[in-house]
């Protein structure tokens, strides 16, 4: 029997796949005892598939470019979710994006997902970070939703469950992300794991896909399961279901990696280290499957 540790970053749905794939049996049909590691921290899954402490997971993908910069060998195999889901939550005050001049944004760190994706966000809605509003740096660990709630800042970017959350608690959510072209979930690996385990990956990979169709097909069994992960959820159903349509509507069924989207990704890491202009997404990208 095949041994894998598969790390996953956040405590997110849209790395939940592995879960319902283990709790349908897909792993165990496949031979594959599996090992499904939440590391709570998008750079520190990078470092793991990097060592192979979890050698498959899903990390956001500017941590896995930011870490192929550092001349690491890391390799997309998948394209999980292919665009930012993100959602700008904000307090009474702020009724569109015009009114978030002057007003305090949250910001988690500019080198992570939801803080590249907020920057993108402002540049497209023309807002200036120095003359228009203040941004809060909100630190390593994401705690927007709990400065939102203490009044420490007046809107902030939020993954779907803390926005949707966010939204029964009186706060609105005025805008989202859906429309950048900018890749979230890769599934990846190194180049020299795929090398001498590619059967694996490839069953790996494979599994990935037959769990997007379970989560789609068997929408009570996938309610379940994302609850015991996510207790806050399952105690708010609405906030729940909302959130498993949108990421229903999102995984991509094929597991195929966007070109597109990887060179969008590309192009805001090189704002933040011109490195990234000397990659093409291809050069990065192994499909499987």
């Amino acid at each position: 029997m095949d041994e894998i540790r598969i790390g996953i970053g956040v405590s997110s749905i849209g790395r939940f796949l592995p879960l319902v794939g283990k709790a349908a049996g897909l792993f165990a049909k496949e031979n594959i005892s599996v090992e499904v590691v939440n590391q709570q921290d998008e750079e520190k899954v990078v470092q793991d598939i990097v060592t192979q402490a979890t050698p498959v997971g899903t990390p956001n993908a500017p941590s896995l470019i930011f870490s192929l910069l550092e001349g690491n060998d890391l390799v997309i195999v998948g394209g999980i979710l292919n665009r930012p889901a993100f959602y700008l939550a904000a307090n009474a005050t702020i009724g569109g994006i015009a009114d978030l001049k002057g007003k305090r944004v949250g910001i988690n760190q500019p080198r992570r997902m939801a803080g590249m994706v907020m920057l993108a966000l402002l540049r497209r809605w023309n807002l200036n970070t120095e003359r228009d509003l203040t941004l809060v740096d909100l630190g390593i660990n994401d705690r927007s939703l709990e400065a939102l709630r203490a009044g420490e800042i007046d809107a902030a970017l939020l993954p779907p469950e803390k926005a949707f959350l966010a939204e029964t608690e009186g706060f609105r959510v005025v805008a989202d992300s859906l429309t950048l072209d900018c890749h979230w979930v890769p599934l990846a690996t190194t180049r020299r794991f795929l090398a001498a385990n590619r059967e694996l990956v490839e069953k790996i990979a494979a599994i990935y896909v037959e769990s997007v169709r379970l989560f789609r097909a068997q929408r009570e069994a996938t309610l379940n399961e994302i609850g015991r992960s996510l207790p806050a959820l399952e105690k708010k159903p609405q906030v729940l279901e909302k959130c498993y349509e949108l990421f229903a509507g999102h995984f991509e069924p094929t597991l195929t990696p966007s070109l597109s989207s990887i060179s969008s990704i590309l192009n805001e890491v090189a704002l933040q280290d011109p490195r990234a202009k000397e990659v093409t997404a291809a050069s990065i990208v192994e499909k499987l499957i």
